[in-house]
């Protein structure tokens, strides 16, 4: 059995903004203040990217808020090319490595099996893909956490805890610690930092405050009562079926005790199902207990079917019957032998 935690790999989608616009601020592409236009859609050459809302001039918080492709689509772009459209394949590397300082590219080394990698490309990837002509507008979707990226749930939830610790993460581990002494590996208490200053995490963490908490918010369905959670919600495309609703988020705010990452397949959009199911396993966590204003919508998201429907198995087609009057007798030897004899005689 796939143990999808550490083995199931997902296109991260729209859960991965946050992570890109701290990579965008780190590299001095954007400010918080920055907003570009957003008609709807943003053109990446002939292709057209879709954004869900018509939101005008957004800026970063807003962005995140509001999920805004179109903000992240510009800033992907500014960042790819920000040395020039001759230095894109450089820039991208760059990028790529940034991003892999997240615990993302390959194992977090968690003290279980068959951990899986997560799936990131390197420019000499997309080289064998598209040779040497390929640039930001070929690689857009990584701009909305879509095309060739892939992660496990675990990998989205420690994002979430370098956000949730200002810059750093802590190799996740199930073992307390051996012995009576209970001792802990020093490979699971050692910090690993992302690379970005604190300064510009406090941006980005107002836009996932209000993803959960403003009237605006993609997951306002799921702000939890005296407790400020912050998160993204993604809708990631599933070519095999309904699209998969995922959630990724930590709290509280301050002092924050909780980073997780929800994923329900074919649940659609990421607040319908992983957003409130995030906020209800992040209350239980924090409080031992469901606020009773939420008890209602728990016990209707629990009496929920989220299976993908399975097509019935197809039947073999019967086969017809066979007319013993028309029935084709079995080839006689023979007669291909004197057929041949005569081809033979002719010849001479």
């Amino acid at each position: 059995h796939n143990n999808r935690p550490i083995q199931g790999r997902y296109s991260p989608g729209s859960a991965f903004k946050p992570l890109d616009a701290l990579i965008a601020l780190q590299n001095g592409v954007v400010d918080p203040t920055t907003t570009f236009y957003c008609p709807g859609f943003y053109m990446a050459g002939r292709h057209r990217v879709k954004c869900e809302h018509i939101d005008k001039n957004v800026a970063l918080s807003y962005g995140i808020a509001r999920s805004c492709n179109t903000y992240f689509c510009h800033i992907f772009s500014k960042l790819i090319t920000k040395n020039g459209y001759g230095q894109q394949r450089q820039t991208y590397d760059k990028w790529q490595e940034q991003v892999r300082k997240f615990g993302i590219g390959d194992t977090l080394g968690i003290d279980l099996p068959f951990e899986k990698s997560s799936k990131l490309f390197t420019s000499v990837d997309y080289d064998k893909m598209h040779g040497k002509r390929w640039g930001n507008t070929t690689i857009i979707s990584l701009a909305i956490g879509q095309g060739e990226l892939l992660t496990t749930p675990l990998q989205m939830a420690n994002i979430m805890a370098v956000i949730a610790n200002r810059g750093y993460y802590i190799k996740p581990h199930l073992v307390k610690g051996i012995g009576n002494k209970k001792l802990i590996r020093k490979k699971y208490t050692e910090k690993h930092y992302a690379g970005i200053e604190q300064r510009h995490f406090g941006p980005v963490i107002d836009g996932m405050q209000d993803a959960v908490n403003a009237s605006w918010g993609t997951a306002i369905e799921s702000r939890i009562p005296g407790i400020v959670m912050c998160g993204k919600t993604g809708t990631v495309q599933n070519n095999k079926g309904k699209n998969h609703s995922v959630f990724i988020g930590f709290a509280p705010r301050d002092n924050p005790k909780i980073a997780i990452a929800v994923i329900v397949e074919n649940g659609g959009y990421g607040g319908a199902y992983a957003a409130p199911i995030a906020s209800y396993i992040t209350e239980k966590y924090l409080r031992d207990t469901i606020s009773p204003s939420r008890k209602g919508s728990m016990e209707w998201i629990r009496s929920k079917n989220l299976l993908p429907e399975l097509k019935p198995p197809s039947m073999p087609k019967p086969l017809k019957p066979v007319d013993p009057q028309k029935s084709v007798a079995p080839p006689n030897k023979n007669a291909v032998v004197t057929t041949l004899k005569k081809q033979v005689n002719k010849s001479l």
